[in-house]
């Protein structure tokens, strides 16, 4: 599979992008410091892991966006071996899984008892908290979308099963998700910071998507209760904007019963409505924060997506985020 030289010869960052970026290279850094500095950048911003350095120098070259609720990044590197061993994650923000795309070189990952190699093109998951060894034996590149845990859990039924399983990147939804990521990468640096947020939504569709195609069907929650949990989110994501939406609205429009949904919530440590208030505020968020919605009220936010009690709406804002919306959008105009 052919590689695009324009994500690997870093011509994304050859303007300034409205994308919000870091990038981090070892060129910037004498050759005898370079191991170390790649070890405690790795740590801080994945994962702490031990590395055993390449026979051709230690070379690593990281762009990380920001993109909404998830990140992205594009990694060139010449060959590594990354384990991480048994121990608590340092910080919140490691509390993640980890969608590989690879774009070239060999790529082998072990974790959980299974053993993964990827061609360009492919992808798998893991689980950044968990054991796992990565073996790159030659320069490699690869996009990587940091999810953070309660969000993939709450789109994938057994999430914990599918680490380390190989998606085809050629074919059906894999390649569909595997391209679609490679193209937000790759257009970064030409799109506004609102499209390319945006974007990172859909991003989250296709892997949902291709993760739901080499998920095992022998865990506790069975394919077909899996199914009935999308759609019962698919009609709320629909009707979020309706504050008349209530368990038996749900209902009548999956053709699923109130019991049976909320045994599905359940299952996830939540219920139906604690599911609609919170993609509510998500919601809310999103908009205070968008350049699009500037000039719109806070109040106009809320009350388009479903609210119709602005102290509840407020009190659940800061509950779930730590600030008010006031505070929301004034420190995204700041950035």
């Amino acid at each position: 599979m052919k590689v695009d030289t324009k994500i690997l010869h870093g011509s994304i960052t050859e303007s300034i992008p409205p994308a919000r970026v870091v990038k981090y290279s070892t060129d910037d850094f004498a050759a005898h410091e370079r191991l170390e500095w790649l070890r405690e950048v790795i740590g801080r911003e994945y994962a702490n892991v031990e590395i055993t350095p390449p026979r051709t120098g230690v070379f690593n070259e990281m762009l990380i966006y920001a993109w909404d609720k998830l990140r992205l990044s594009v990694i060139r590197s010449n060959e590594i071996t990354l384990q991480r061993l048994p121990r608590e994650p340092d910080l919140i923000s490691q509390d993640a899984y980890f969608a590989a795309i690879h774009l070239s070189g060999n790529y082998c990952l072990l974790q959980n008892g299974r053993e993964v190699f990827l061609k360009p093109g492919d992808m798998t998951l893991y689980d950044a908290t968990l054991p796992h060894l990565i073996r790159c034996p030659q320069p490699f590149s690869k996009l990587l979308v940091s999810i953070p845990r309660p969000i993939l859990k709450e789109r994938v039924s057994g999430i914990e099963h599918c680490t380390a399983l190989h998606i085809p990147g050629h074919l059906g939804i894999g390649s569909v998700a595997a391209n679609f990521i490679r193209s937000c990468a790759d257009q970064a640096g030409e799109l506004n910071a609102q499209e390319f947020s945006t974007l990172s939504e859909h991003a989250l569709d296709l892997l949902t998507l291709a993760l739901a195609t080499v998920r095992p069907t022998n865990f506790n929650l069975s394919k077909s209760r899996s199914i009935a949990l999308h759609r019962v989110k698919a009609f709320v994501e629909n009707h979020l904007s309706d504050p008349a939406l209530n368990p038996s609205k749900v209902s009548a429009g999956t053709g699923l019963s109130p019991r049976y949904i909320n045994l599905l919530f359940h299952n996830e440590d939540t219920s139906l409505m604690r599911y609609v208030w919170r993609r509510r505020l998500e919601r809310c968020r999103q908009d205070i924060q968008s350049d699009a919605h500037a000039g719109r009220r806070i109040s106009d936010i809320a009350f388009r997506w479903g609210f119709n009690d602005l102290s509840h709406f407020s009190r659940g804002f800061r509950f779930l985020f730590g600030c008010s919306p006031t505070e929301c959008r004034e420190a995204q105009k700041r950035e």
